[in-house]
C-alpha cells in the first residue's frame, strides 16, 4: 500500500451535490451574469446599448444565447471550464460577477445532461459539446473536456461576436419547471430584480420573446428631500451607502418592498430586507431595537459593494445573500444604522406632524417623483447627512381627521345605500353630500 491517504474529489458529489445548492432560477442568473461580464469587458462605463441576452427554454431544451463579445479561446482552454478559480487566474480590469469558478458549470449541471457551447471572439472561435453521462464514466483524474473545434488568428467584427449555449436531456424535475408558465412568470420577476441595473443601462434580456424590464430602487432627491449618502474605500472595496424615502406612487406604499437592498459588483443580492441581518431586528425579538412598522414603508436603503476583486466582496457562492461574518460588511453594517436612524427620525417626524397637525406635508412628501438610483446617479448625489422635513414646502390643502360614533346597524344601511364597503368611506360619502347641499 502506498503511504498516501487519498482526498481528490469526485465528479458525482459536483455533478449531483453542489447544483443542490442553487434552485433553478439561479442557475439561469448565474449564466445571464457570464453574458453581462462578456458585456463589461467589450463596453465601458455601463453602455450596453445594441447588446441583448436571449433565453428561451421549454420542456426539452434550455438555450441562451448573447452578442457579448465571445468567451475568448485562451481562457476557454485554462480557466473557464476549471472546476474552481486558479490562482494563476489574473484580477479582471472590470467588476466582474465570477468568483470561485464553478457559476457557470454548476448552472448547466443542474440543467442538464447534454450541453453544447459555441463562443466568437474577434480574434477566436470555439465549439464544445459534452455529454456528462460519458464524462462521468471517465476516470475521476481526468475532468478535462475537449473542443469539438476551434479556430485563431480571426478577424471578425465585434457584431459577429457572442456565446450560444444550448443544453438537452434535461434533469426531469428541471423539465418540468422549465414547462411551466408560472415559473416563466417567477424566473423573469427574478432577472429583471436581480439585474435590473444592467437592463437600465442598455442591455435587452429576452426570455421567451418577452422583453424584460429592470425593477430598480428609487428614492426622492430634490432641494427639499435628499437621501442620506455616504461613500468609501475598504480596502479593494468601494462602498456607496444611500437611504431616503421612496416615491409613494399609489396611495399607500406597499410594505413588501420597504428595507435595505444590497448590491456586490451591480448584482442584486439582498432585497428589502427588514431582519436583523441589516438595521432591523428580527419581527420575533421586540425586546430591543427597532422592528419594521408600515409607519416606515416608504423607507429605502441601498448598499453598494464593487471592486475589481470579486472575491473580496460580501457575498455568498451563489451570489443569492450575504456572508454575515466578512468584515467589510459589519463595518458598512454600522454606517447603515447611523443612516438608517436619520431617516428613521424624518418618517417619525412626518407621522407626528400628520397627527398632531396635518399640514399637507404628507401629502406633499407623497406627491414627489423619485429618481432611479443606477450608479450614474447614484455618484450624482452628494455625501449628505441632513434631511428635515423643515424644508418641504406644502403644495397640498391640508387635510383634517373628523372622528364620531353611529350605531353600527344605521352605518351598515348607510354602506348599502351608498354602494361603498368601508365605514370610512360612509363618512366622507355623508360629508361631501352634506357640502354639497348645504353650502
Amino acid at each position: 500500500m502506498d503511504n498516501v491517504v487519498k482526498a481528490s474529489p469526485t465528479k458525482e458529489f459536483f455533478v449531483n451535490m453542489l447544483v443542490r445548492d442553487i434552485l433553478l432560477k439561479q442557475a439561469i442568473i448565474e449564466l445571464i451574469d457570464n453574458s453581462i461580464d462578456g458585456a463589461r469587458r467589450i463596453r465601458k462605463n455601463n453602455q450596453y446599448s445594441g447588446l441583448k441576452i436571449c433565453v428561451k427554454f421549454d420542456r426539452s431544451k434550455f438555450i441562451i444565447e448573447d452578442n457579448c463579445g465571445g468567451i475568448p479561446l485562451d481562457v476557454a482552454a485554462n480557466s473557464a471550464f476549471r472546476f474552481g478559480r486558479p490562482k494563476t487566474v489574473e484580477s479582471s480590469n472590470t467588476e466582474t460577477t465570477g468568483i470561485f469558478g464553478i457559476g457557470m458549470k454548476r448552472a448547466l449541471f443542474k440543467i442538464g445532461n447534454n450541453f453544447s457551447i459555441h463562443s466568437t471572439t474577434k480574434t477566436t472561435e470555439f465549439q464544445l459539446n459534452l455529454d456528462v453521462k460519458e464524462w462521468l464514466e471517465k476516470d475521476d483524474g481526468n475532468w478535462d473536456f475537449s473542443f469539438s473545434s476551434y479556430e485563431e488568428n480571426m478577424n471578425n467584427s465585434e457584431k459577429d461576436t457572442g456565446t450560444k449555449i444550448e443544453v438537452t436531456d434535461l434533469n426531469l424535475e428541471i423539465a418540468t419547471e422549465l414547462n411551466s408558465d408560472e415559473f416563466e412568470k417567477e424566473v423573469i420577476e427574478h432577472i429583471q430584480r436581480r439585474v435590473g441595473l444592467d437592463i437600465a443601462y442598455g442591455i435587452a434580456i429576452i426570455v421567451n420573446d418577452k422583453t424584460l424590464v429592470g425593477n430598480n430602487i428609487s428614492l426622492i432627491d430634490n432641494k427639499e428631500i435628499k437621501p442620506i449618502k455616504e461613500e468609501y474605500q475598504d480596502g479593494e472595496v468601494s462602498v456607496k451607502i444611500l437611504s431616503g424615502i421612496a416615491p409613494r406612487g399609489g396611495e399607500k406604499y406597499p410594505p413588501e418592498k420597504a428595507g435595505w437592498y444590497i448590491y456586490c459588483n451591480g448584482r442584486l443580492v439582498v432585497a428589502a430586507d427588514k431582519t436583523s441581518l441589516t438595521t432591523w431586528k428580527d419581527m420575533e425579538n421586540k425586546s430591543s431595537g427597532i422592528v419594521f412598522h408600515n409607519n416606515y414603508a416608504g423607507f429605502r436603503g441601498i448598499v453598494y459593494f464593487s471592486s475589481k476583486h470579486p472575491e473580496q466582496l460580501p457575498w455568498n457562492t451563489t451570489k443569492t445573500g450575504l456572508d454575515e461574518t466578512s468584515l467589510i460588511y459589519l463595518r458598512a453594517r454600522e454606517k447603515m444604522l447611523e443612516i438608517f436612524k436619520i431617516v428613521k427620525n424624518i418618517l417619525d417626524d412626518i407621522r407626528k406632524n400628520t397627527e398632531d397637525n396635518d399640514d399637507g406635508i404628507e401629502e406633499t412628501i407623497a406627491k414627489m417623483h423619485g429618481t432611479e438610483m443606477t450608479i450614474e446617479n447614484v455618484n450624482k448625489v452628494k455625501e449628505n447627512r441632513v434631511v428635515s422635513i423643515k424644508n418641504v414646502s406644502v403644495i397640498t390643502v391640508p387635510n383634517v381627521t373628523i372622528n364620531y360614533k353611529k350605531p353600527k346597524e344605521e352605518a351598515e344601511e348607510l354602506k348599502k345605500v351608498l354602494g361603498v364597503k368601508s365605514y370610512r368611506e360612509v363618512g366622507e360619502k355623508t360629508f361631501e353630500y352634506y357640502k354639497d347641499a348645504e353650502c
